[in-house]
């Protein structure tokens, strides 16, 4: 397949609108925000030992964003919690954070009775579903999101109003002033990475051609394009239908390191992408210098990709901008319906044959 040049030429490759969601990112930004700020809760905070997060896939992103921006400005822990089970910490003294984007969330279902029965302060996110009912028959704090998205597509709507909930209950500053500068900042990149504009002049198209037919490695670091990292290779299997691989320095510096190595060359069929933050550690970014030389000696191609924005949180933003729209081109490339998760509902429709259900 060809780069598509204007908006007619995606029209019959992606009829179900995956290019508009995300055009249309930084108004999702603004009314999310608005969502959030507007939240009326009767959650307490007195006392808080611990916050957990619960939430799969397009949900749960949201929160491990929320988590990564705030790892240094939480008075108490947070964790993200991807299953069926909480710590057993939770308890009295933990707020947790329900993010089902349909309502109906197998694992995040599970995972809410169970914090409900050990007595933690339950707040939630959704469009409704089973998760709004039951929280509606507690008297719980729910903060209702547009539906009508594929979970990928609302990140704005997972993970904004995670941000006002903690500002609210006085765990986390105001976030109006990172919000707005990565608005604007979403917007700005919107038309760099347009379909209208040449690949020439579009990073977005240039990153999409540059992992076709190879195998996207991406790289990042801790605390947040670690996480972005894990967006990208998330928008790469759902938009592209393809595999990409992602870890963190230094963690990988400990271990896969090692499996870059000229005797056993895997660079040939790989692309490698670093994901840098002016506000990376010191020993983080010589990190990422040696480990590049590493890497580029083994033949593999590599690239950096620098944030863009003043704040931690647009800075943050930049990137996700950048891989979504990366994403969406490759699978203009590969031919392929960004939109349709077809092995996701093969799987969902096994588990409801045993009596459970799954989204």
């Amino acid at each position: 397949m060809t780069m598509p040049k204007t908006l007619s030429d995606v029209a019959g490759r992606d009829p179900s609108g995956m290019y508009d969601h995300m055009a249309g990112f930084h108004r999702q930004l603004a009314e999310a925000s608005a969502i959030g700020r507007e939240a009326a809760l009767t959650t307490s905070s007195d006392g808080l030992t611990s916050i957990v997060a619960l939430g799969m896939g397009g949900s749960a992103i949201g929160a491990e964003f929320a988590s990564a921006h705030l790892e240094n400005r939480l008075p108490v822990p947070m964790r993200v919690v991807r299953g069926y089970v909480v710590p057993e910490y939770v308890g009295p003294n933990t707020l947790v954070l329900a993010s089902s984007y349909s309502g109906n969330t197998e694992e995040t279902l599970s995972a809410f009775d169970e914090s409900l029965a050990r007595g933690a302060r339950v707040i939630c996110v959704t469009t409704g579903g089973r998760l709004a009912e039951l929280a509606g028959e507690r008297g719980l704090d729910v903060v209702r999101i547009p539906a009508g998205l594929p979970p990928r597509a609302a990140l704005g709507y997972s993970l904004l109003p995670q941000l006002w909930i903690l500002h609210k209950l006085g765990l986390a500053p105001d976030p109006t002033r990172e919000i707005e500068e990565a608005t604007g900042v979403a917007a700005e990149l919107a038309g760099l990475y347009a379909v209208q504009r040449d690949t020439a002049d579009n990073a977005a198209k240039q990153l999409a051609e540059w992992f076709f037919q190879q195998i996207p490695v991406v790289y990042g670091a801790v605390p947040w394009t670690g996480v972005v990292a894990s967006r990208w290779c998330g928008q790469i299997s759902e938009n592209s239908k393809l595999i990409g691989h992602r870890n963190e320095l230094p963690e990988m510096n400990h271990n896969e390191i090692v499996g870059w190595s000229a005797a056993r060359p895997v660079g040939g069929i790989s692309r490698v992408v670093f994901l840098r933050d002016s506000g990376e550690h010191p020993r983080v970014a010589r990190r990422f210098e040696v480990t590049k030389r590493i890497i580029d000696d083994t033949g593999a191609d590599t690239r950096e990709v620098w944030s863009m924005g003043e704040s931690q949180f647009a800075r943050l933003i930049s990137l996700v901008v950048l891989g979504d729209f990366m994403s969406y081109y490759l699978a203009m490339l590969t031919g392929a319906d960004p939109t349709p998760v077809e092995p996701i509902d093969r799987l969902k429709a096994a588990l409801a044959e045993t009596g459970k259900e799954s989204s």
